[in-house]
């Protein structure tokens, strides 16, 4: 996974520009490693509410994956600054050095805010899925001024926990080199965990998941915290059938599986074989249909953050 991660224009990826009014503000920052980040700051016009949504993308591409994440939360009236993680789209960066790269990216972020003079005094709201989530749930153990809410999306609790799942088996072997490798990159970050930052904190955190997560096993993620911490201020949301994408609606997940699944045969049995081909299947799939969002459960996401604002 230690690559760059860019745009091979197979899957269609929102931009502002796809939804009507939507207005955006180019940002950029460095990371403690001298590497500039860029990401953005979208909104609808009209008055926005005091405080600020950060999302923190998960891995696989960048923070355009979730335009309909971010389109979502900016209908409520937030500002949402996103960005692309080193190594990934917009940012800079021979390959994303790591998993512990997402704390450290985020953690660069939060500074960022801190020195800026139209941002530093206002409230936040820090979102994550997958990758992301797992920087937003270790997030208070280095950096908490400000920090509103945080919600964890199909997020896993630390590399220790994920590597216990992802690296069973006969890749057990390779769980030591894997933390190795990540304690060289990101010593501060590497076996940072969760459920540390979250045990005794005083500001509400809400992790969501899907029973059936076969990319982040519910165990190395929301059930790892939950057996082990005790705190009225974290709460759960678990739902069924959703896979990796628990804020999607069903249709949404299961027409994504078709899709991918076809896809996916298709390139097995050679039929899809050029990068042309590849592109000219997926211009035909319905992408704003693939990325519903399931509003029962942002509801709750929504819910939490104004009664903290």
């Amino acid at each position: 996974f230690v690559h760059r991660y860019d745009d091979d224009h197979i899957i269609y990826y929102f931009a502002y520009t796809d939804f009507p009014g939507m207005m955006e503000k180019p940002v950029e920052f460095k990371t403690p490693q001298g590497l500039t980040i860029k990401g953005h700051i979208y909104s609808y016009p009209g008055e926005h509410k005091k405080d600020l949504v950060v999302f923190c993308h998960g891995l696989g591409g960048g923070h355009r994956s979730y335009m309909r994440e971010i389109e979502c939360i900016c209908k409520q009236g937030y500002e949402v600054l996103s960005y692309d993680i080193i190594g990934c789209w917009e940012s800079e960066g021979k390959d994303v050095r790591g998993m512990s790269e997402a704390i450290n990216d985020l953690v660069a972020c939060l500074d960022f805010i801190y020195q800026s003079k139209e941002l530093k005094d206002r409230g936040l709201h820090i979102i994550g899925h997958s990758w992301g989530g797992y920087a937003a749930g270790n997030i208070l153990s280095y950096r908490q001024r400000n920090i509103r809410t945080i919600t964890v999306i199909s997020g896993f609790a630390g590399l220790e926990s994920f590597a216990e799942v992802a690296y069973g088996g006969k890749l057990k072997p390779f769980k030591k080199n894997i933390l190795n490798f990540e304690k060289k990159v990101n010593p501060e970050y590497a076996l940072s965990c969760s459920v540390d930052a979250l045990k005794n904190t005083q500001i509400k955190v809400l992790l969501i998941q899907s029973k059936d997560d076969s990319m982040v096993p519910i165990s190395s993620g929301l059930e790892y915290v939950r057996s082990r911490v005790n705190n009225e201020n974290i709460s759960y949301v678990v739902v069924e059938g959703k896979y990796h994408n628990p804020n999607y609606t069903e249709d949404a997940v299961q027409y994504m599986g078709q899709t991918f699944g076809e896809f996916n045969q298709l390139v097995k049995e050679k039929k899809l074989k050029t990068l042309e081909q590849k592109q000219a299947f997926m211009k035909e799939k319905d992408f704003m249909r693939m990325t519903e969002q399931d509003g029962d459960v942002w509801k709750k996401v929504f819910e939490m953050m104004s009664s903290e604002e």
